[in-house]
């Protein structure tokens, strides 16, 4: 009987490819891309072989290898991992992960074939492991449940202390992550200045090591980072003596402007089944979007005043948040809504009362509507009369009142400068929508719906 073959790489294609490889030399094989569903896909097939890739999106193949191997059953099924990275430390972290050979993408033709060969011949799938395998007709653990990524994304936008103080927030998100991702050990760290960040780890009930608290450190690169242990319970129970232990390792660099803004690094002693590390992804784009906002809100490019973060952002400043915001909000399918906000009788104003008093006016109204904001909400003038408002959190409904409030009150305290009958308010707003390819088309998109509502007798236009 041809000896069966399971390869395992996030491109279909260079999957396919080994495939025909190994059918041409009398093997069966079969792929998957699937890398979470992989190990019901090793008991349902219980293959002689795993090829397993190490660059994949979601699951790495030093990840997935842990899992397998961790498995009492499938762990002895042989793994030979291949990858464009043949570094010395790459091979480490393939065997160390339990690998049990080391292949170049490079060579995928004669040299794979000896090298599986080989290993298939020294280690052998017994016929009571494959029987093993093929008999568990139901296996929960295997492909369990995966918790509802609409009730995480739910309680990161809960999460409301974005302009508070690092040890504020981090307890908020790490004790958000906590409920959806059982990691042992987690650093987070949020750039104060351009000189340092403060780091805050949950030790959970590990000691960890003076080495790999170090180790761990040294990874942000960062000037003398502060220091902050939170989270942590009374009783360790658990020694961790190297960064080796940990089973899962996941450390991410967050990135805006090419400027560091933060870090995020969760660890696990123990193998976390697949239902946690679905969501592994989507915990790392939502870190990413709160520390985005902060850096927007609080660094102001990272300087180190915090002061007002409800200030009227310029232009260039403007544009990069809708940007992000745009593309953060599609990939999330999250609500967002761009408004105009235009006093449009500004220029019978300055005729009437001056320059002077236009001015207090102008900057009555921007000291208002800045108070108005909520979290995650970005201003900026983009000309004399429009203020331009970006409402992150918004839906339609929740848009419409808050522009509704905002037009009844812009006419009620401008009317203490000059006749209410002078002060005109209209306040165009569109939701996003995937009909707009990038954020210049939202914004001319709105600028048509603002020509729209200058020749209507309404206040408000929302689409």
């Amino acid at each position: 009987m041809a000896k069966k073959v399971l390869i395992i790489d996030d491109s279909i294609d260079e999957a396919n490819a080994v495939v025909r490889i190994f059918e041409k030399s009398g093997y069966s094989a079969l792929c998957t891309s699937d890398t979470f569903g992989a190990l019901g896909i090793v008991y349902k097939e219980a293959p002689d072989l795993i090829i397993l890739d190490i660059l994949m999106p979601e699951l790495g193949g030093y990840e997935l290898c842990r899992m397998i191997k961790a498995d009492e059953i499938a762990k002895n099924i042989p793994i030979v991992m291949y990858s464009k990275l043949d570094k010395n430390i790459d091979k480490f972290w393939a065997f160390r992960s339990g690998a049990n050979a080391f292949v170049n993408k490079g060579e995928l033709s004669q040299e794979l074939l000896n090298v599986c060969a080989e290993t298939i011949k020294k280690m052998p799938v017994s016929l009571e492991i494959k029987g093993k395998l093929l008999s568990v007709k139901s296996r929960t653990e295997i492909n369990p449940s995966v918790p509802a990524k609409d009730d995480l994304v739910k309680d990161f936008a809960a999460i409301k202390e974005i302009d508070a103080e690092g040890d504020i927030l981090a307890l908020k998100i790490l004790g958000t992550i906590r409920r959806y991702f059982k990691y042992d050990c987690a650093m987070l760290t949020f750039k104060d200045s351009e000189q340092e960040g403060t780091l805050f780890f949950d030790t959970g009930s590990l000691i960890l090591d003076n080495e790999v608290f170090d180790e761990i450190k040294h990874t942000v690169a960062m000037k003398n980072p502060k220091i902050n242990v939170i989270l942590q319970k009374d009783e360790k129970t658990n020694t961790v003596a190297d960064i080796s232990d940990f089973f899962v390792k996941y450390e991410y660099e967050i990135n805006v402007d090419s400027n560091i803004v933060g870090y995020l690094h969760l660890y696990a002693i123990n193998n976390l089944n697949s239902s946690q590390l679905k969501l592994l992804s989507t915990i790392k784009d939502l870190v990413e979007h709160i520390m985005r906002l902060r850096y927007f809100r609080v660094s102001n490019k990272g300087a180190k005043s915090s002061a007002n973060p409800r200030k009227l952002y310029t232009q260039l400043d403007f544009d990069r948040i809708l940007s992000y915001e745009c593309n953060w909000h599609r990939r999330n399918n999250a609500p967002l809504c761009l408004a105009f906000v235009e006093v449009d009788s500004i220029e019978s104003i300055q005729n009437s009362y001056g320059n002077q008093y236009t001015d207090l006016l102008l900057a009555k109204i921007s000291n208002f509507l800045t108070g108005c904001l909520g979290d995650g909400d970005f201003i900026y003038r983009n000309d004399e009369n429009i203020f331009v408002i970006l409402m992150t959190n918004s839906d339609y409904q929740s848009a419409y009142k808050k522009l509704e409030y905002l037009v009844e009150k812009i006419k009620e305290k401008s009317s203490s400068l000059s006749d209410e009958e002078h002060i005109k308010v209209k306040a165009a707003a569109l939701v996003l929508d995937d009909k707009y390819k990038n954020h210049y088309e939202y914004i001319d998109a709105l600028y048509d719906t603002l020509d729209v509502l200058r020749h209507s007798k309404d206040d408000i236009l929302l689409k």
